[in-house]
């Protein structure tokens, strides 16, 4: 049997299965798709996944560091489900196993904050945005990930349906390490989706497009847009992922200036920004300012015996 046979077929019946029991598919989905098509266009007489074809891919895609990583995970996973189902599949061995680069947060200065919103805020209707409505959309979307701690992917899959907006509450359940979790908005914050709302109309997904949610790639261009509009300069690599960093220093630094007690406290921002274990909350306090750091507010001993180790996975 040919690969162009059953290689789709047994991506949607892991799918179903993964589903099934509880996890996420969208990111199986997005990565696996296209290699399956490269693999039937350009190997069509293969009746497996073979190294070669691995090689061909991975040659062809050229894949930073990072996504190559997540690339073999995916497969590796898909490859030991065919092989389940009976059919041969090579499954990636160590040689492909890559070291992830720790990414660098980009820390935003509070006029840069100012700078940046004031120019998502000052977008202007526009005949060739017409379609996307990015002087409706991105308002609300960049600040849920400012103001809510979201990761750049939960306001995407958001529904109508999971937004509360009489009372605030956001259920997000496509999240990472399948976390589900309710949140809460501030009252400014709901005010201004309420305004959207009104404004986008009847639909499924809350941020719509073209009957389906807006992607990731529209929104890093959109970031990338606003921050040239604002005029400043980039002394780095600000990303959308940055807003949500700045979130969790921000609330930090308030809880230190007001003499709050910090241990006591982490383990709430943990549970709204849906990490997976509290390290990755941890790892925020390497962030912020020395004077913050040094900050009696801190108990470092405390700290230090109660989570063994100095951080987690900053991009949880």
């Amino acid at each position: 049997m040919m690969i162009t046979e059953y290689l789709e077929e047994s991506l949607m019946k892991m799918l179903k299965y993964r589903e099934a029991a509880g996890y996420a598919t969208v990111t199986y989905k997005v990565t696996l798709m296209p290699f399956i098509s490269f693999c039937c266009g350009n190997y069509p007489d293969a009746d497996s996944i073979s190294r070669e074809l691995v090689d061909g891919w991975l040659d062809y895609k050229g894949y930073s560091i990072n996504t190559q990583a997540a690339f073999i995970a995916c497969l590796r996973q898909y490859c030991r489900y065919i092989n389940f189902l009976g059919y041969k599949a090579y499954v990636p061995d160590e040689d492909y196993t890559i070291t992830r680069v720790s990414y660098q947060p980009y820390m935003f200065m509070d006029c840069e904050i100012h700078a940046l919103f004031d120019s998502i805020d000052g977008y202007k209707a526009s005949t060739n945005n017409k379609k996307y409505r990015p002087e409706q959309v991105v308002p609300p979307m960049f600040r849920l990930m400012y103001c809510c701690g979201m990761r750049p992917a939960e306001p995407l899959h958001l529904k109508c349906t999971d937004i509360n907006l009489d009372t605030g509450d956001i259920y997000i359940g496509e999240t990472k390490h399948h976390k589900e979790r309710h949140i809460i908005m501030s009252s400014d914050m709901l005010e201004l989706c309420q305004t959207y709302n009104q404004l986008a109309g009847k639909r499924t997904w809350f941020f719509e497009y073209n009957n389906g949610p807006y992607d990731r790639k529209w929104m890093t261009s959109q970031f990338h847009h606003c921050w040239k509009r604002s005029g400043l300069v980039r002394n780095g690599n600000p990303r959308p992922y940055d807003l949500r960093h700045a979130f969790a220093t921000r609330n930090l630094i308030r809880w230190v200036d007001n003499g709050l007690d910090v241990v006591s406290l982490l383990p709430y921002l943990s549970t709204y920004m849906g990490h997976a274990e509290l390290n990755s909350t941890f790892y925020y306090i390497h962030l912020l300012p020395e004077r913050i750091r040094s900050s009696a507010g801190i108990d470092w001993k405390q700290f230090s015996a109660i989570y063994g180790k100095e951080g987690g996975d900053i991009e949880d």
